[in-house]
């Protein structure tokens, strides 16, 4: 596999991450607020798609180990957001459920790797990652605690953003 093939690859993984939240988006209409987040959501997937796509167009890649395991893992990962994606009616707490399958996936992890190389030439657009993707699982976090019934999920969404905060933290200081 080329790094252009590899770029393309994570990218169309974050669109169809994208295109599910979209999916719960439309199923929740009937809640602005929450179907407000699943649109949002939806929208930080778009975005890093997008900061792949730059990052292949302008050749700044960076290195996953093991990329094509980590591809297939996340592929099979991403099956159960697709399976309740493509259900007639989907639970809040389904929808979540599936979404934290693949938010604690090592999708984030390989972005912020395939995304490194913008600190060097980018260091604006860079920093506005990170930000972004600190924020992104306290925001699941948060919409967990207030929509869904089974609180297990604000709690593991909120674990999720505090390894976040850990791990950037530490290749701060690095």
């Amino acid at each position: 596999m080329t790094t252009q093939d590899l770029y393309a690859k994570f990218e169309a993984l974050e669109e169809e991450v994208a295109h599910c939240y979209f999916v719960f988006h439309e199923q929740f209409l009937f809640n602005s607020p929450l179907a407000k987040f699943w649109l949002d959501a939806a929208l930080d997937e778009m975005q890093h798609a997008s900061i792949l796509r730059f990052c292949r167009e302008h050749e700044l890649f960076g290195q996953v180990d093991d990329a094509a395991a980590v591809i297939r893992k996340i592929d099979e990962l991403l099956d159960v957001l697709r399976n309740t994606a493509c259900k007639s009616k989907i639970s809040v707490d389904a929808a979540f459920a599936a979404a934290l399958i693949v938010e604690s996936s090592e999708l984030d992890e390989a972005y912020q790797k395939l995304t490194r190389p913008l600190a060097q030439t980018h260091l604006m657009l860079h920093e506005a990652i990170q930000s972004n993707l600190r924020l992104h699982h306290y925001n699941f976090a948060e919409a967990a605690e207030q929509f869904c019934r089974d609180k297990t999920y604000a709690d593991a969404f909120t674990s999720l953003a505090r390894t976040d905060r850990q791990l950037f933290t530490e290749r701060t200081i690095q």
